[in-house]
C-alpha cells in the first residue's frame, strides 16, 4: 500500500505550507491580540484519496496548541497525530507524532520532534533552532542508524508544526490575485523552499461541516518521491481572524489526496467565514 504511504507525506508536508513564495518574508513581533489562535484550540482533518474508482476516507489528522510560560520567554507547544482508519491498517499502518515548541512574540520555531510509523518506515527528527538561524539536526532511522548535523536555515526557515500556525498569521489583507509569499520548511536532512500564489476569494462547502467563504491559495509543488513538481495545489483558507485551513487538493504520482477540515473547537475568533 505505498499509495497510502504518499497520502500521509502529502498532508504532513504541504498542509501546513498555507502562505508560501520565492523569497523570505519578514519575520515581525506579532501583538498577542492579532494572533489567530489561542491555547486549547484543537483542529482535526479528514484524508480523502481518489485512484481510479476508488474515492474514500483513509484518515485523520489532528492538531492541538497550548500556551506556555515556563522558560526564558512565553511560548506556543503543540502537537499532532496521524492515524489510518481500522480498516486501512490491515494493508498500511500510519502511526505518526509530532511535537513543535516556537515563540509567542513572532511564533519562530525552537524545537521540532516527528516521530514517524508506516508501515515498516520509522524515521524520527529531532531539531533544536537558534537565533543566528543555525539548526541541530538529529535523525534516526530504522535499526538505529543516528545522524547528527548542523543546517543553516533562514529567517524564514521552519518546522512543519511552527509552519502551520505561522502561515496562519501573515497578513494577507492587501493581496492581490496573483501575488506570491515565501517561506521554507525543513523535514529530515533538507530544507524545501515552495512557491504560494494568493488566487481571490471562494465559497468552499465542505461536507457534514457547513460552507465558508475563503481566501483561494495555489502551491507550486517541490518535486520528489510524492509529487513531479509541475504540478499546482489549490488551498482554501477561511477568510476570518481564525484563518483556519479548510480544504486542499493535490494530485499525487498515483492518484489524488485530499484534506478537508471535519472538527475544531476552542477557536480563538467567531468563525464569520461560515456562511450556513
Amino acid at each position: 500500500m505505498k499509495r497510502t504511504k504518499i497520502i500521509f507525506l502529502a498532508i504532513i508536508i504541504v498542509l501546513p505550507s498555507t502562505l508560501l513564495g520565492q523569497d523570505c518574508l519578514p519575520i515581525p513581533d506579532i501583538p498577542p491580540e492579532r494572533i489567530s489562535f489561542k491555547d486549547g484550540e484543537q483542529i482535526t482533518f479528514v484524508a480523502n484519496y481518489t485512484w481510479g474508482i476508488v474515492n474514500t476516507g483513509v484518515g485523520e489528522l489532528t492538531t492541538t496548541v497550548r500556551y506556555k510560560k515556563d522558560g526564558p520567554e512565553p511560548y506556543f507547544e503543540t502537537s499532532a497525530s496521524v492515524k489510518t482508519y481500522g480498516f486501512f491498517d490491515v494493508f498500511f499502518k500510519v502511526r505518526d507524532s509530532y511535537e513543535g515548541k516556537f515563540r509567542a512574540r513572532n511564533l519562530t520555531p525552537l524545537y521540532f520532534y516527528r516521530d514517524i510509523h508506516e508501515g515498516k518506515y520509522t524515521i524520527q527528527n529531532r531539531f533544536h533552532f537558534h537565533e543566528d538561524h543555525s539548526i541541530d539536526v538529529h535523525i534516526e532511522r530504522k535499526n538505529n542508524r543516528i545522524k547528527d548535523t548542523v543546517m543553516q536555515g533562514k529567517p524564514c526557515t521552519f518546522d512543519l508544526m511552527t509552519l502551520l500556525y505561522f502561515a496562519r498569521n501573515i497578513d494577507t489583507s492587501t493581496m492581490q490575485e496573483g501575488e506570491q509569499l515565501s517561506l521554507s520548511f525543513i523535514i529530515d536532512e533538507e530544507i524545501h523552499d515552495l512557491v504560494f500564489r494568493y488566487m481571490g476569494t471562494e465559497l468552499k462547502k465542505v461536507p457534514g461541516v457547513g460552507t465558508f467563504r475563503c481566501k483561494k491559495f495555489s502551491a507550486s509543488l517541490v518535486a520528489g518521491v510524492v509529487f513531479t513538481g509541475k504540478e499546482e495545489m489549490p488551498i482554501w483558507i477561511s477568510d476570518d481572524e481564525n484563518r483556519l485551513p479548510i480544504w486542499l487538493e493535490s494530485p499525487t504520482t498515483v492518484g489524488r489526496v485530499s484534506a478537508r477540515i471535519s472538527k475544531y473547537q476552542g477557536l480563538k475568533f467567531p468563525l464569520t467565514s461560515k456562511v450556513k
